[in-house]
């Protein structure tokens, strides 16, 4: 269970929304789980998760770090419940149910005693049941518990629950005895003991309630008029102060004397009751996916599209654009719209961004983060946008293309190109005619820049791509024939150039690229029932695959000037993948706007105040 190179220094390793979250004050271990079943643990003394592993199931709510952060606990929606060591993650006890009857015990909350040895689960049977992890034993059930808590005492003696109708009871382990407390009006969903144990704190429908041991009756309540509703409570390392949280809001009270401190806006978008308190303060997660921390910028969040060239990598987060050179992002710049593709020029000066739904293409410059122009909603849904130099082209869905030179100040438009390819420097722009032949056009006029290459065969052309920094042009045609040109006779004699057939390929080839100095083309194909991609680094020279890359994702993109492939990474990064397939670099936007560039031999670099 040893973290990939994508999982390190990942303080948002979930792709989800964090459903679950725990955390030991006294070594720092913590655990978070997701909607997907995804768990991470940062193991004692670490500032990031290094054990990242799939539970297969979603979890709700039900993790818990022992006192000393050895081991933690996970139980998902299958009613699978299991302890892991934070030192290597490797599994030390396992209970599972399957099919109907693990799903009719979907666990809702775990607790260790103490000494690590004993585990108390709450399921939605509502049953609580208490394992013994050195014999692997179930050694006692008590039905009739619901709620989303259980928490052991000090000893290890009693367990606080909370039954059926909502109240809290105390379960003593020792005796078997079930001893209530006084009646909370509307009843409670979480219970916790205060640090010093003589008193129980509980959140319910009616509020916040302190109620003392060992006769149990309620001492105060705290109820907030007006509020969205109490969606969890959570103690501070020292247990001295407790945060309860509303939709809105966080209300802060001295313990045990709950005596109202102060309170503020959180800014977490439905915060869905997972969080945790730790010396940095309180982390809370939402819909929105993640962890805030309370008073402090939010991460950019999760990458959705990814691309880039050279020293320069572009990714689009939720409502912002991150652009970065070489290992250190620029300021992050907000956007209006949410993006599904981006590209950036070679120079790293203009951005291309494909909005979701009727938004089109809007174009910014990098240096301000100012959006230049949208180019419209009939670019909406265009299946081709390129970049080079002062040069923006993009394919129309309607049918044709059209071109800005931004340089000039003017705009082209063509009805009938069904695809093209723009050069880098923006100095040509190769595009497919209707009877399936190729030219080559001067962008800035918009007239034949050279002489039409010869076709290769009477089959259409249904691709092109000027190969990057080399006079090449790469075709593909209906036959899934790919052929070359070499175009630099046209230029320089202005006449027809040949080329030649390289190989042909019995897949549906999606996205092609010609990498810097011509000896190599790489060809994307989509895996419709994997929902991947595989991309193909083709020796042009040899005639011959080189190399072939699986499981990607379907946007994966290519650097032609460095030949790596470029994608979204788990926990708000972009991730740079080599010719083997194996994880190069991570850049990942970190929260309270910080950063963080590394690769296999470590940290490349970081912002000012990123944690390491």
């Amino acid at each position: 269970m040893d973290a990939s190179l994508v999982d390190r220094y990942c303080a948002e390793p979930h792709s989800s929304p964090i459903t679950a979250a725990a955390y030991d004050a006294e070594s720092g271990a913590r655990v978070t789980a997701d909607a997907w079943g995804t768990v991470a643990i940062t193991r004692p003394g670490d500032t990031y998760p290094s054990i990242i592993f799939d539970m297969g199931h979603p979890v709700t709510g039900a993790v818990a770090v022992c006192a000393g952060g050895a081991l933690v606990a996970v139980g998902d929606e299958q009613g699978t419940v299991a302890v892991f060591k934070t030192q290597d993650g490797s599994c030390v006890f396992e209970d599972m149910r399957e099919g109907e009857d693990g799903a009719s015990r979907a666990m809702r909350a775990l607790s260790f005693n103490p000494q690590g040895n004993i585990l108390a689960t709450l399921s939605i049977d509502g049953i609580v049941r208490i394992f013994d992890l050195q014999t692997w034993a179930r050694v006692a059930n008590y039905k009739g518990y619901g709620g989303d808590t259980l928490s052991f005492d000090r000893f290890g003696e009693r367990l606080l629950a909370i039954d059926t109708l909502g109240q809290p009871k105390l379960l003593d382990l020792t005796t078997s005895e079930i001893i209530g407390l006084e009646l909370v009006p509307g009843g409670v969903r979480l219970a916790r003991f205060a640090s010093d144990e003589q008193h129980v704190l509980v959140v319910g429908t009616g509020g916040l309630t302190l109620l003392a041991l060992p006769d149990g009756n309620i001492v105060d309540t705290f109820s907030s008029k007006g509020s969205s509703g109490m969606v969890t409570m959570v103690l501070n390392p020292k247990g001295d102060q407790l945060a309860v949280v509303t939709g809105r809001s966080v209300h802060t009270f001295s313990v045990p004397q709950l005596e109202h401190m102060q309170s503020d806006r959180h800014g977490v978008e439905a915060p869905n009751g997972a969080g945790y308190w730790d010396e940095q303060g309180l982390w809370l997660a939402g819909e929105a996916g993640g962890f805030s921390r309370t008073g402090a910028r939010p991460s950019l969040g999760e990458v959705i599209c990814a691309a880039g060239i050279g020293e320069h990598r572009v990714a689009c987060h939720r409502s912002h654009i991150a652009v970065w050179r070489n290992h250190r992002q620029r300021r992050p710049f907000s956007t209006l719209a949410n993006y599904i593709e981006v590209r950036i020029d070679r120079d790293g000066r203009l951005v291309l961004a494909l909005g979701d739904e009727d938004q089109g293409v809007h174009v910014f410059d990098t240096r301000t983060g100012k959006l230049l122009f949208a180019a419209g909603q009939d670019t909406a849904n265009t299946p081709r946008m390129e970049v080079g130099g002062s040069i923006v082209a993009i394919q129309l869905p309607k049918g044709g293309m059209r071109w800005y030179d931004l340089g000039a100040n003017n705009v082209f438009e063509l009805d009938w190109p069904t695809t093209f390819s723009l050069s880098g420097s923006g100095t040509w722009l190769a595009v497919v005619t209707p009877d399936g032949g190729v030219q080559v056009l001067d962008p800035k006029t918009g007239e034949q820049a050279i002489p039409a290459p010869t076709p290769l065969a009477d089959t259409k052309v249904v691709q092109v791509c000027l190969v990057n920094r080399t006079p090449h042009l790469l075709v593909l045609d209906e036959d899934g024939v790919l052929g070359r040109y070499d175009l630099t006779d046209a230029v320089n004699e202005n006449r027809s150039v040949e080329g030649a057939d390289i190989l042909d390929f019995n897949v549906t080839v999606d996205r092609m690229w010609g990498l810097s100095g011509g000896r190599h083309a790489v060809l994307r194909f989509q895996d419709e029932e994997t929902q991947t991609a595989s991309v193909v680094f083709v020796d042009l020279e040899n005639k011959e695959v080189a190399q072939e890359v699986p499981s990607l994702l379907p946007y994966v993109w290519v650097d032609t000037d460095n030949e790596v492939l470029i994608q979204p990474g788990r926990g708000g990064a972009i991730v740079d993948v080599d010719r083997s397939g194996e994880d190069q670099r991570v850049l990942r936007a970190l929260p309270d706007g910080q950063w963080i560039a590394f690769g296999n031999k470590g940290v490349l670099d970081t912002s000012d105040d990123a944690a390491v």
